[in-house]
């Protein structure tokens, strides 16, 4: 039931590339069949692992707890010590719950940070390493691989909908300095997902808010990207397409168990979506910056957008047009410009629906800033497939844009429907 049971495909190197290979995620259940589906998993287990963000495991506990009673295993072990921005510290506290109780399975329940925390926790365990920094050594055969038959089952239940963690293949975990460290394996994506929307209900507007415009950016930055993946480009426009309608919803209505469980949906799409195809240079450029900001990572998605969206429009409105085509949001007899200023008003207007900034606090960069910036920028694929292509001196020049409009006052504006 889950991706552990796809057979291996090939040695590690075949792996490298992982924009030219296809990896299934795990099944998901959601709905009605959420809980049941959890049962039906968590069969394969004995003693099963719990991290948790310390604010939603009381709500999903008892859940949970019947779906292990119904499936014959023990809850061995629980970390509920999982913050925004996890650390490596946390991930090492998580992984030594896991190893202490000797448990055979994993379930993480949270947002991006608890899922993102028992992946590299899952990673260092499983994958036998000492240590989770251990997993980013060069030729590092488990994680470069694919999923095993006898994987230990890996279950993920979001609770906010947005950043996609419990079906994408990266994690992002700090370490000692602050610095964002990225962890990509397909072998530590959760095998399973359980969506449940009921979870999310009582999440405040602005968590709200803000994981449904990362999930907006994922899908979108899929879309449009350059990656030859005719699967990942589908379930990105699905997911955008769910996303642009029950996004409104979710803020207007927060108690719409439907509106919750359509962008758990667009989320978990959007997810499978970038673990094929990865995303743009809005997220490309977002990371870097996150360490000189002290703002969520979807408000500086938010704050940055204009300007990298903006620049790559002008030289590549087609990739833009095809998306706005796609999802309904153009109609055939528009030109490219017309259908991609289409599509990047839809975002600027959610963008604004959901109270986020359209620039950063006042930040001051020089060139040389914007240069080392530029650098870290560039080692992420997802700029390297942005749909116009940028070198060191346009992700520099960009940068330094950024920076001036950061010294302006907001000027976001609800715009209106097209």
């Amino acid at each position: 039931m889950s991706n552990a049971s796809a057979p291996a495909i090939g040695d590690a190197a075949v792996l490298a590339d992982l924009e030219r290979v296809v990896l299934w995620p795990g099944h998901c259940g959601h709905g009605q069949a959420a809980w049941p589906f959890a049962a039906q998993v968590l069969r394969r287990a004995r003693r099963v692992a719990v991290i948790a963000d310390p604010r939603v495991w009381p709500l999903a506990s008892p859940a949970l707890q019947r779906a292990a009673d119904r499936a014959g295993c023990r809850i061995a072990a629980v970390y509920d010590g999982v913050r925004p921005n996890p650390s490596l510290d946390e991930v090492r506290a998580a992984a030594a719950a896991i190893r202490a109780d000797r448990c055979d399975a994993l379930v993480a329940i949270g947002g991006g940070s608890a899922i993102d925390t028992a992946k590299v926790a899952y990673a260092t365990v499983f994958g036998g390493q000492a240590d989770p920094a251990d997993l980013l050594a060069p030729g590092n055969a488990w994680m470069a691989g694919a999923p095993q038959a006898d994987d230990p089952l890996f279950l993920a239940v979001p609770t906010t909908a947005g950043t996609g963690s419990e079906s994408s293949t990266a994690a992002l975990v700090k370490d000692e300095r602050g610095r964002k460290l990225m962890f990509r394996s397909a072998r530590s994506r959760p095998g399973a997902v359980v969506l449940a929307p009921e979870l999310t209900l009582g999440l405040p507007r602005a968590a709200t808010a803000a994981g449904g415009f990362d999930a907006l950016l994922h899908a979108m930055g899929a879309l449009v990207n350059d990656c030859d993946a005719p699967v990942g480009a589908a379930l990105a426009a699905e997911s955008l397409v769910r996303a642009l309608h029950a996004y409104p919803r979710v803020l207007a209505t927060p108690d719409d168990a439907d509106a919750r469980a359509a962008m758990l949906m667009a989320s978990y799409l959007a997810g499978v979506a970038i673990g094929m195809k990865r995303v743009d240079a809005v997220h490309g450029l977002c990371t870097p910056l996150e360490g000189r900001v002290d703002m969520a990572h979807a408000e500086v998605l938010a704050a940055i957008f204009d300007p990298i969206a903006d620049h790559t429009a002008r030289k590549a409105a087609a990739s833009y047009a095809r998306a706005a085509r796609r999802c309904g949001l153009a109609g055939p007899d528009e030109d490219d410009a017309q259908a991609a200023g289409r599509l990047l008003d839809a975002i600027r207007r959610m963008r604004a629906l959901g109270g986020l900034p359209d620039r950063l606090p006042p930040l001051a960069l020089t060139r040389d800033d914007a240069l080392a910036l530029a650098d870290q920028a560039l080692l992420s694929p997802s700029t390297r497939l942005n749909p116009r292509a940028l070198d060191r001196d346009d992700i520099a020049g960009l940068y330094l844009d950024i920076a001036a409009r950061s010294q302006a006052a907001p000027s976001t504006v609800i715009l209106p429907a097209p």
